[in-house]
């Protein structure tokens, strides 16, 4: 659904930049309190008298996901991609400036063979496997 569609089904609707601004169909409202954007193919709502995402959708009669062109909802990661993430931010944050632009190699290993995961070289990350100890 574009901003286009959401905004024909509101009232008192005017532009402000780069967003419009609406009456509300969540809560009796007297001025434009919602403002409403276009981005990246989502459309951004926001009620400034603090309605929630969910009472804006459902007085408007259109589900959340309507908000969000095909293809840009975030696809969910798998738990050891999003752990991988952390440790190597974890890592990162704790480098020099120079240290920074050198490549991380994250490497998931056991005791068993930690030695030849840490002869791969350069900075790296180890990743104990808790399943295989």
């Amino acid at each position: 659904m574009s901003a286009a569609a959401v905004l024909e089904k509101l009232q008192g609707v005017r532009r402000k930049g780069e967003q419009w601004m609406a009456r509300c169909p969540a809560h009796e409202d007297k001025g434009p309190s919602l403002s409403v954007r276009d981005e990246n193919g989502k459309v951004l709502l926001h009620c400034f008298a603090g309605c929630t995402i969910e009472s804006i959708c459902g007085a408007l009669e259109i589900k959340v996901n309507d908000l969000f062109a095909e293809g840009t909802a975030r696809k969910s990661e798998s738990g050891i991609v999003r752990e991988a993430q952390q440790h190597i931010a974890g890592l990162r944050s704790r480098l020099t400036p120079m240290d920074r632009e050198r490549p991380v190699t994250l490497i998931k290993t056991d005791e068993k063979n930690l030695d030849a995961a840490i002869e791969e070289g350069g900075l790296v990350q180890v990743v104990l496997d808790k399943e295989t100890q």
